[in-house]
């Protein structure tokens, strides 16, 4: 197996919110799942690939991750009700920079407050 095979689990986090910032504008929104090496959030803006932000977690004071993230667009899943009137519109997001203490934080922060959706590829030897 591939080592670029092999995803970081998938967490559900409620009332999780972030702003997003180019650096020349910023939008905000939901996040409708996250893991250690990125996250998903619900908008219908479009940004395209490539694209690098700071991401800025919006959570009430005792739950929150106390530093800013950088990251960088991956993909965007348009709005398009004729196609998939189901598919969740929004932005998906690499995560970049973290130190060792905020890689260690988000992870914490993911295990007390997440509820797993998708785990790693070698979870019971599949892949």
């Amino acid at each position: 197996m591939s080592i670029d095979k092999v995803r970081a689990p998938r967490y559900r986090v409620g009332n999780l919110q972030v702003i997003y910032d180019t650096g020349e504008e910023f939008w905000s929104g939901p996040v409708v799942d996250m893991s250690e090496s990125g996250l998903f959030v619900e908008t219908m803006h479009e940004l395209a690939p490539g694209t690098k932000v700071t991401i800025i977690p919006d959570l009430p004071d005792e739950e929150h991750l106390p530093f800013e993230i950088q990251g960088e667009v991956v993909r965007t899943a348009e709005y398009d009700p004729q196609l998939s009137w189901d598919k969740i519109p929004g932005i998906a997001f690499r995560l970049h920079g973290l130190s060792l203490e905020q890689f260690a934080q988000l992870r914490t922060f993911l295990k007390a407050h997440g509820v797993p959706v998708r785990l790693d590829s070698n979870a019971n030897g599949k892949t």
